[in-house]
């Protein structure tokens, strides 16, 4: 395999202690581990928060009836198993974080196209488990309904705020949902666009005729500034200070929502990333290409990242990422080398916050 680094993402119980396994037996520069629950496993987890004295039985299927649509029979909810406490799913993430400090958080996110697979019968595992024949064969008519999906999803961007980790977000047919959550717990944090140390650099070198005169700033008013900014950069927040919108396939006007900023003098506080890969991104249909390509075109050089949104590594990977190279640099109008060190770096800031 000629790929250098693996970004390995948890999707759901079994996964965690797998990509844990991995990361402990390479470095960091090989392996980037990342845990998470995705949203097609979110109906496996429930909010335990208000706490519940109910016995198992009748939890779980008040549980799978308030968050499948339509409501599931009996017969489909005995085959189900036990969902999982929201609180263990999360301190399970929260460990796996602690033991490896560059871990990201994912793959997490909203899905409202995903329809639940019929479970396999020879299917045995532990409670929690789940049958990996998600390939779109036996599908049953039932769906996680999104506020569900959102709780879940909250939960994970708020674990990875707290810790200062990056995220890796999935989102299919809810672009506006994903951006309304991201919003909300954006409110109250949002960046100023020019510091007032920059406003004093700007008055020194602007002349008085026509522009307004800023007051002087005294260098203990710009000392005490910095020690403020400092020391809110370090507390913990709300939100994950980098997210990656995975094999990203909204049109033009949602990216454009995404990069546009709360008002004329602040910014968002996350750092936003947009990332595409071949095998999702270059599907065929007709006016699919051309429509993904005014979406690559529209992203900033240092927004933009590839993948191979693969469930194996090898050859295959190797191949995926390099038609993913090719596609974003031809769109871009890159060389290949220059377009490898773009991207190259941006996957440093992505993962590491620094190049």
């Amino acid at each position: 395999m000629k790929t250098a680094t693996l970004t390995i993402m948890g999707t759901r119980l079994e996964d965690q202690p797998l990509v844990a396994g991995v990361a402990r037996s390479q470095p960091i520069t090989k392996v980037v581990p990342s845990f998470g629950y995705h949203p097609w496993f979110s109906h496996l987890i429930f909010d335990d928060r208000a706490g519940s004295s109910k016995l198992e039985a009748e939890l779980k299927r008040d549980h799978y009836m308030s968050v499948l649509m339509p409501s599931p029979d009996e017969d489909f909810i005995s085959q189900l198993p036990a969902p999982r406490p929201l609180s263990a799913a999360i301190a399970e993430i929260r460990a796996h974080l602690e033991e490896f400090p560059q871990a990201l958080v994912g793959e997490i996110g909203l899905d409202r196209g995903f329809r639940l697979p019929f479970p396999s019968p020879d299917h045995v595992g532990p409670a929690g488990s789940t049958p990996s024949r998600l390939e779109g064969h036996g599908l049953t008519p039932y769906r996680v309904n999104l506020d569900h999906q959102k709780m879940l999803f909250k939960a994970q961007l708020e674990l990875a705020g707290s810790l200062g980790r990056a995220v890796s977000v999935h989102g299919v047919q809810c672009h506006g949902a994903l951006l309304d959550t991201f919003r909300e717990l954006w409110v109250g944090h949002e960046l100023p666009r020019e510091s007032r140390k920059d406003q004093k650099r700007r008055r020194r070198k602007a002349a008085t005729g026509g522009h307004e005169y800023l007051p002087d700033l005294g260098d203990s008013d710009l000392e005490s500034e910095d020690e403020e900014v400092q020391n809110k950069a370090l507390a913990p927040k709300p939100f994950p200070p980098r997210i990656c919108l995975h094999s990203f396939s909204a049109p033009l006007q949602t990216l454009k929502q995404y990069l546009a900023t709360p008002s004329p003098t602040t910014l968002y506080p996350s750092q936003l990333f947009f990332s595409f890969s071949s095998t999702i991104n270059a599907k065929p249909e007709k006016g699919h290409l051309s429509k993904i390509g005014e979406t690559i075109k529209a992203v900033p050089d240092e927004s933009l990242l590839i993948e191979s949104d693969l469930h194996t590594a090898g050859e295959l990977l190797d191949e995926a990422l390099g038609e993913a190279l090719l596609l974003v640099s031809e769109i871009k109008g890159w060389e290949l080398e220059e377009g490898t060190k773009q991207l190259g770096n941006n996957w440093r800031r992505f993962i590491f916050g620094q190049e």
